[in-house]
């Protein structure tokens, strides 16, 4: 049993706000329960059926409507219970001695469980809608009985009808252009009248062209005062309906108008809707005909047009005529025998017999010797079939000119010598047999490549000659269902076989069977082709197009990296700049805690400063310093370090050959490498396992890992090998990659190949893996010997530290920066320093008022990245203005610059992300005065 009706629906307050909504509500809106029974129907239900709420609450459909009915209302509203989600029905209910017909939106109601629990409806009247569409409808079907420009007046005059309109017409495009519409249909005053072309500028065409539905009401001549020919038929109000092609194109447009006032807009909407179908149909049929003769005359084969019953030629092509040496009036007077060799079965007498035969439906396919005008004979290839031009049947002929082809078969019949050549110098095999499988023909091809004369192959099986064993079998029995059947896979088709020498040597062959008619059975023709070196080709390609695709991924994914560090390290540079300015203004409080938590966050955030260098690393984003360097001596001390962070079931073996030829690249860079290597295999390993280590020069030949070119030749390899699980075969490509991991979560960033990589591809090296599952891995660091006449970079010794001594600096100084970050804590940075800063987030606008006064400024700093205006740009246009300004670049990324080629365009320094405080303030003690020191230092 349901619930009361009052218990369901106790009205709150705000209930009671809602059921005034639904109340004051034209829609009729209801809700019935899972039973069908109403529960809650709002005013104008009751005002569209006469009845008081309480009189039907609690009632359902079929105690007021016929069961047919009733019974379709009640299966609307099962589906949108069985489906959960809104439907809309149009739903027909008798009203008053008539069926009213309805659009019902029909949606559940749920429970607070989530069960739908009701169903609501709101219903709207559109009887009205549907007879106007139904009186259109029968209008249209009329229009549609008219043909060719008989269309365009009809749609005019029942629009005038339709609409009791004082007129009313049909345009398309004009020939002059998609600005001017010209009419194919003007009616006005009762009658038709002459088509013209008009302007679209300054009419209210131009709002429904290619655009909408268009309806001035009244008053059209002040909205459109320019509009001459309106104003000349005196015409008042306007409504209009654009015209377009299936494919979307604008074609013109339909429109009609009174000379006073229009109403009803959507019921005029309506017409002019159904209309336009009409008028868009029959434009695009115009424009198919004019298409069709487009295609006539151009085409390549020559086309002839027969009158349907007497045979007579009505048409030609211009091809036609060209063929026939005959001008186009010449051909229309000649008879069908002018066209004939002159013997049968090529006379007039046969061709009126194709004529006849297509006129009753038959299409003619057949071959047809001509005589041209010259007297010379040709064959054609020739189609005739009946078809329907311009609403009159005729027969439509097609030829095209075959002479080549005939005299090419008749040559291959008459020489069966030059068969025999042909198939004796083929540089594929050729071999045929009979249905048994025995060798009928084998070709000196054939000889060459089996190592059999053609005397042991005749007579003999064909599959014991040229398959191997294990293949054998599946031939037999293909080519024995096939002999039994009729149907098989391997006929007609080209496909990749295991073949066999006479030697017993297999190789890889692209065969070809068909099979031929014969006197005593069926024959096979076999056509073989050793396609060893193409297998060995596409193989080679393969894998040249893996190398790229590895290459175009690694390098996409080193843009993103890089393009993800430039934006960290902009933000590291406020956090970590903020945090030391937090830590001097904590030390000098008393709050320890405040200053051991900001030393946390430094911390914190020098770490994401490392991990943004070791991704810069990947992209190659950072530059090492690179020297000549001798592994040997390197590796030897370095590997102690390792082998303190190994716990002591680990065992290391470490063999360091010596003498080995020198490597240019970073040391620090290297060792990071063998670090990394080492540690992975011990995570590999499980911290119990053997790890070896080893240095020498060594000859290889195989694919690097990470870039997947081919490498061959010798160097100077460093060794990493592991007893642990081995690497996946399917993460092989992968695992390069950054923040690529296979250890649990928080065991490992995924940075460690990746700065492997970058580091070993920087310096023109290569990395070779090893791995059997279950068998460890090998990793192998390639390095090319250095060429002495290569003059490697020796690294610069590094400059003695100076104290950082935050001593009282003046002067203004602008930095431009589009990060507004960066750029606020650079202001603070510098103010707390005693400077006067001029920020700045736009570099162009930065350009003009720093170039403007490039004496009012001490110093700028200028950030490199910057949309429009790169720094270093902003900079060579600031120097052009004052040669001795002393500019900073600093960046977050940039792969393309180097400290000393931005010196050497006037720039004094080049400083990175996050910003070295210290560097920074030494620059500005040495371009800057201190305050009381009367100087300015002089530069370096």
């Amino acid at each position: 049993m349901s619930q009361p009706l009052t218990s369901r629906f106790a009205i709150s307050a705000e209930e009671h706000r809602l059921r005034q909504i639904v109340d004051s509500s034209s829609a009729v809106i209801y809700v019935k329960d899972l039973d069908g029974r109403l529960v809650l129907v709002n005013r104008a239900f009751e005002r569209l059926f006469k009845v008081r709420a309480d009189r039907v609450l609690g009632h359902t459909d079929h105690e007021f409507f016929p069961p047919e009915i009733a019974d379709v209302l009640r299966a609307n509203d099962l589906r949108v219970i069985q489906l959960g989600h809104e439907l809309e029905f149009e739903e027909q209910v008798p009203m008053g001695g008539s069926i009213r017909t309805y659009l019902s939106n029909k949606f559940p109601l749920f429970d607070g469980e989530g069960r739908v629990s009701a169903i609501c409806g709101i219903s709207t009247d559109i009887s009205s809608r549907k007879s106007l569409e139904e009186v259109l409808r029968f209008v249209a079907l009329g229009v549609s009985a008219a043909t060719g420009n008989e269309v365009f007046e009809a749609i005019a005059r029942y629009m005038v009808r339709s609409l009791n309109a004082d007129f009313a017409y049909v345009s398309r495009i004009s020939d002059e252009g998609p600005q001017s519409l010209t009419t194919l249909a003007l009616y006005y005053g009762g009658k038709l009248h002459q088509n013209a072309t008009y302007s679209l500028k300054g009419t209210p065409c131009s709002e429904v062209f290619g655009r909408s539905f268009h309806f001035v009401p009244r008053d059209l001549r002040s909205s459109y005062p320019t509009d001459e020919v309106l104003a000349a038929f005196g015409v008042d109000s306007y409504a209009g309906y654009p015209l377009f092609a299936s494919d979307g194109r604008p074609l013109g447009l339909i429109a009609a108008g009174r000379l006073g006032p229009m109403s009803d807009r959507d019921k005029v909407e309506s017409v002019l809707r159904i209309f336009s179908v009409r008028a868009a149909a029959e434009i695009e049929r115009l424009e198919a005909e004019a298409s069709y003769r487009a295609i006539f005359d151009t085409s390549e084969d020559a086309i002839f047009v027969h009158d349907i019953d007497s045979g007579a030629l009505v048409d030609v092509n211009p091809k036609a005529c060209r063929a026939y040496g005959y001008s186009y009036e010449e051909m229309l007077k000649l008879e069908i025998d002018a066209f004939s060799a002159g013997y049968a079965p090529y006379t007039g007498k046969e061709a009126a017999g194709y004529l006849a035969r297509a006129a009753a439906g038959q299409v003619q396919r057949f071959e047809w010797h001509r005589r041209n005008r010259d007297g010379s004979l040709h064959w054609d290839e020739v189609l005739l079939k009946r078809v329907t031009i311009g609403g009159i049947d005729r027969i439509l002929g097609i030829t095209r000119e075959i002479t080549q082809r005939k005299e090419a078969e008749q040559a291959l019949r008459a020489s069966e010598l030059q068969y025999r050549a042909i198939t004796n110098t083929a540089l594929d095999c050729f071999i045929s047999m009979d249905e048994a499988g025995q060798v009928l023909a084998f070709n000196p091809a054939a000889e060459q490549c089996f190592g059999l004369t053609r005397e042991q192959a005749l007579g003999h099986s064909l599959l014991k000659l040229i398959i191997p064993p294990r293949f054998r079998e599946a031939y037999e029995h293909a080519l024995e269902h096939y002999l039994q059947t009729g149907h098989g896979a391997f006929l007609g088709k080209r496909m990749e076989v295991v073949a066999q020498r006479a030697d017993g040597r297999e190789f890889t062959a692209e065969l070809a069977l068909t099979q031929v008619p014969g006197d005593e059975g069926p024959r096979f023709i076999c056509y073989l082709r050793d396609i060893t070196e193409r297998t060995q080709a596409e193989e080679e390609r393969a894998r040249l197009e893996q190398q790229l695709r590895q290459a175009q991924r690694m390098e996409a994914i080193g843009h993103l990296t890089g393009g993800i560090a430039h934006d960290f390290n902009n933000l590291l540079t406020s956090m970590l700049g903020y945090t030391v300015m937090a830590q001097e203004l904590a030390e000098q409080g008393s709050d320890e805690r405040l200053g051991k938590y900001l030393s946390r966050v430094q911390r914190s955030a020098e770490k994401a400063r490392d991990l943004i260098q070791q991704m810069l690393t990947f992209s190659r984003g950072s530059r090492g310093k690179p020297q000549v360097v001798a592994l040997d001596l390197l590796l030897g001390d370095f590997i102690r370090l390792v082998e303190s962070t190994l716990p002591a079931t680990v065992e290391l073996e470490v063999q360091l050959d010596h003498d080995l030829p020198r490597v240019l690249a970073d040391p620090v860079q290297l060792e990071q490498v063998l670090m990394n290597l080492c540690i992975n295999a011990r995570d590999a390993m499980g911290s119990v396992g053997q790890l070896r280590v080893s240095l020498g020069q060594q000859e290889l030949e195989g694919v690097c890992a990470s870039c997947q070119q081919r490498i061959k030749g010798r160097y100077v390899a460093l060794t990493v090998s592991d007893s642990g699980p081995g690497i996946d075969p399917a993460l092989r490509a992968q695992i390069f990659e950054p923040f690529f991991s296979t250890k649990a979560t928080g065991q490992g960033s995924g940075m460690g190949l990746s700065m492997v990589h970058g580091i070993v591809h920087e310096y023109g090296g290569h990395i070779h893996l090893d791995s059997t599952p279950e068998q460890g891995a090998t990793f192998r660091v390639l390095m090319p010997a250095h060429s002495p006449a290569a003059g490697g970079e020796q690294a610069s010794a590094p400059a003695a530290a100076r104290p950082f001594l935050r001593s009282a600096l003046c002067g203004r100084v602008a930095v431009v920066d589009d990060d507004a970050t960066v750029a606020e804590f650079m202001g603070e940075l510098l103010e707390g320093w005693g400077l006067e800063p001029g920020i700045f987030c736009d570099a162009e606008q930065a350009s003009q008022l720093l170039c403007a006064d490039p004496y009012a400024w001490d110093f700028v700093i200028l950030d490199q990245s910057m949309p429009r205006l790169s720094g270093l740009q902003l900079a060579r246009r600031l120097l052009a203005s004052r040669a001795d300004l002393p500019i900073v670049l600093y960046t977050g990324f940039s792969d393309s610059l180097l400290e000393s080629e931005v010196q050497q365009q006037g720039v004094k320094a080049l400083l990175t992300k996050p910003l070295d405080q210290q560097r920074l303030h030494q620059l500005l003690q040495v371009w800057l005065e201190s305050p009381g020191s009367g100087y300015k230092a002089e530069t370096n």
